[in-house]
């Protein structure tokens, strides 16, 4: 069954029996304000099935290993990202956009802009196979716990990456938590080298989660986010460029 998906977050991904088009390109300007069919388009739901996803799950080794190893039980928390897709993952998404407009355009060359909203919508994907009792947990993560929660870039690829999704959306997700000096997670594998996308969706999915208020912690200015931000810069994490798209972005 094919059915076409009225936003432009997706350029086509085939996430099993949909297939997604991008129907007008999206520019999105620093200070507009969207109004995106994500939240309430009733396709979306078939994007997020719990029984498709442990079906995804379920047939793919590298996720069972993965699982195993870390003595997860695999449980689809579809109510998790349920939060996330009208949250997080579309707000991640519309400021990468706003942060492309803001850029100047020998920048803005480099940027494939459809592959970088749709990383910046799936980056947290694998999300969604990670304990609610870690994802949620009120106090700072431990050791063990802290690993398991960066799993999440590697499931995320892992569920996406025979479901059509470009190879270069599905090293952004893979590698948004990577840094350019390699020092980041998971570890790089492929030669793939970290540039301005993935700063844009490092900053933006920053900013969206410093402002958000949590069950580990309360939400930020937009000041106070800005300026944890700059400390990046500030350690070579994302450039000077990007930074100052995002501030006349948000």
């Amino acid at each position: 069954m094919n059915l076409i998906y009225n936003t432009p977050i997706l350029n086509r991904i085939n996430i099993p029996n949909l297939q997604f088009r991008q129907a007008t390109a999206s520019y999105i300007e620093p200070g507009e304000r969207v109004q995106d069919s994500f939240a309430s388009n009733p396709l979306y739901a078939n994007f997020v099935d719990r029984e498709t996803l442990s079906r995804i799950a379920k047939s793919n080794q590298r996720i069972m290993q993965i699982l195993k190893e870390n003595n997860i039980r695999l449980n689809v928390n579809s109510q998790e990202l349920d939060k996330l897709k009208h949250g997080h993952l579309m707000d991640t998404r519309v400021t990468a956009a706003k942060m492309y407009s803001a850029l100047p355009q020998e920048i803005k060359s480099n940027i494939n802009l459809s592959d970088l909203q749709q990383a910046a919508m799936l980056h947290d994907y694998g999300k969604v196979l990670i304990p609610d009792k870690i994802l949620n947990k009120s106090s700072k993560l431990n050791d063990k716990e802290r690993k398991i929660m960066e799993l999440h870039s590697e499931l995320g690829y892992e569920l996406l990456k025979d479901q059509g999704v470009k190879e270069n959306v599905l090293n952004l997700v893979r590698y948004h938590h990577q840094t350019p000096d390699g020092s980041g997670y998971p570890e790089i594998k492929n030669g793939f080298k970290p540039g301005i996308s993935s700063e844009i969706i490092t900053a933006a999915d920053k900013y969206s989660a410093l402002r958000e208020k949590r069950s580990y912690k309360d939400a930020l200015s937009r000041d106070e986010a800005l300026n944890m931000i700059k400390e990046d810069v500030e350690k070579g994490l994302i450039s000077q460029e990007v930074y100052n798209a995002l501030e006349k972005s948000i």
